[in-house]
């Protein structure tokens, strides 16, 4: 399981929010998300700052950087299905 709580919302801007995965409050995660306009595009950035490296590698060896990728890469096909 996976929670977290919203701590600021500015649209169409940033997204900081609060991330725990198996309910292990340690490993709580703050994680910041910026959308940024240029030219016409937009540029995604997604920072997760966690209380220890410990909680991060753990994080990690879940395989969550490869979920992140193949989530935001069905985005990108979502979203140009829309063009």
């Amino acid at each position: 399981p996976m929670s977290g709580v919203y701590q600021e919302i500015v649209p169409p801007e940033r997204l900081v929010y609060t991330e725990c995965f198996n309910g292990d409050a340690g490993s709580e995660a703050i994680v910041t998300l910026t959308l940024k306009e240029r030219d016409g595009r937009t540029t995604l950035a997604i920072t997760a700052i966690y209380p220890t490296r410990r909680s991060r590698d753990a994080i990690l060896k879940l395989g969550v950087e490869r979920g992140t990728i193949e989530t935001l890469d069905r985005l990108a096909e979502h979203l140009e299905a829309l063009v």
